[in-house]
């Protein structure tokens, strides 16, 4: 699990984050609410989908005079997510949803809809 302070936006909705990473991902990845009856959907507003095998699952939080994005990888079909495991574990798991990972972070902290 990964966490990016962005600066404090009290008034950003996950709805508009959610747009900010579609605008930014259109074209290339899946951008989609988190679906109920998700083991994450209930921890997490919104998906960014690679393929079957890699996407990252991502939560805008409002705290205390804080804003942040909570965001972690995995794999948004369950079949795969058990060949990931079956197949290299933790290991496995973790180069298939690293890059992605990383792309989320980067946009996160360069994103003008987040300064």
């Amino acid at each position: 699990m990964a966490v990016t302070k962005i600066a404090y936006k009290p008034d950003l909705t996950s709805e508009e984050a959610m747009q900010a990473f579609k605008k930014q991902f259109e074209g290339k990845y899946d951008v989609e609410p988190a679906r109920p009856g998700l083991v994450v959907a209930g921890r997490r507003d919104f998906v960014i989908k690679k393929n079957a095998f890699s996407g990252v699952n991502v939560k805008l939080e409002q705290g205390d005079g804080e804003t942040k994005f909570v965001y972690t990888g995995y794999a948004p079909n369950q079949a795969a997510g058990v060949l990931v495991y079956l197949g290299g574990g933790v290991i496995l798991s973790y180069l298939v949803w690293n890059s992605l990972t990383r792309e989320v972070q980067s946009f996160i902290e360069s994103a003008p809809e987040f300064k």
